[in-house]
């Protein structure tokens, strides 16, 4: 059985069709037209993809190159992001300390001295320090020479500022303020209560983590005890807020050797 004819007329135009204009391709594939209108969208301006960023302003949001929108770490980015007090070289502690104290006079004997100090930030750079010290004197002789009974205290408030050198490992610190100091003994000779006006500037070093050196010099106006001073310290971390201490202090009229705990917050 075969496949059955088409019928009559079949692909054939019918009578009375017209066909359709051809068609014209939509816009913007083809020339725009010679006017736009409500019908019609102007097509967007053309960009270069290989072309440079411009510059910012009114009419651009691009950000230029090498400079990103996240924020980035303050200028001593070495401690960006540590917790309060964990950096060694800090403004904000409180230190206990022992001090033996040995006059080069002869008619007294070493003093056991307590004391303590309180640093207290400002705004940066500047800080403010206080402290007070407590100690006596035993007496007795020594090569035929009585040493009588001696008690000394002392008082300090003073004003500093500090600042970075070469990298945040090496700090310089100047400190300036008032001591007073007073000494009580059973030869009144060698008594005394005095007023003075220090100034001692330092540095502050930080070579590993766990170590922090200091050396400064004190000079003041005093008249019967330490005018002038060197003091050495080694402070070393033992927990993360918290240091041990050791060092000494050379001054014109006495020596001392003193440890310490610090805590830093």
């Amino acid at each position: 059985m075969g496949i059955p004819p088409p019928p009559p007329g079949y692909g054939t135009t019918p009578a009375g069709y017209s066909p359709p204009p051809p068609s014209v391709p939509a816009y913007p594939n083809s020339l725009p037209p010679s006017s736009i209108s409500s019908n019609v969208t102007a097509p967007p301006p053309y960009v270069d993809p290989y072309a440079s960023a411009p510059p910012p302003g009114q009419v651009s949001s691009y950000t230029p190159q090498g400079v990103s929108n996240y924020s980035s770490p303050p200028a001593s980015a070495a401690n960006y992001g540590a917790r309060p007090g964990s950096n060694m070289v800090n403004f904000n502690n409180l230190e206990a300390y022992y001090r033996y104290v040995a006059p080069k006079a002869n008619n007294l004997s070493g003093a056991n001295t307590i004391g303590g100090t309180l640093t207290v930030a400002l705004f940066n750079p500047l800080y403010l320090k206080f402290g007070a010290s407590w100690g006596s004197g035993g007496g007795g002789s020594v090569t035929g020479v009585t040493k009588g009974n001696y008690d000394f205290a002392s008082i300090q408030a003073g004003v500093g500022f500090h600042t970075s050198l070469i990298n945040e490992k090496l700090t310089f610190v100047a400190e300036a303020g008032l001591v007073y100091a007073s000494l009580k003994a059973q030869d009144t000779t060698v008594s005394f209560s005095d007023g003075s006006i220090y100034v001692r500037p330092a540095l502050r070093f930080t070579p590993m983590d766990w170590l922090e050196l200091q050396a400064g010099v004190t000079v003041s106006s005093a008249d019967k005890y330490d005018s002038k001073m060197v003091d050495l310290s080694s402070y070393f971390r033992v927990l993360p807020m918290f240091d041990v201490g050791v060092g000494g202090d050379f001054g014109n009229t006495t020596r001392a050797f003193r440890t310490s705990l610090r805590l830093r917050w």
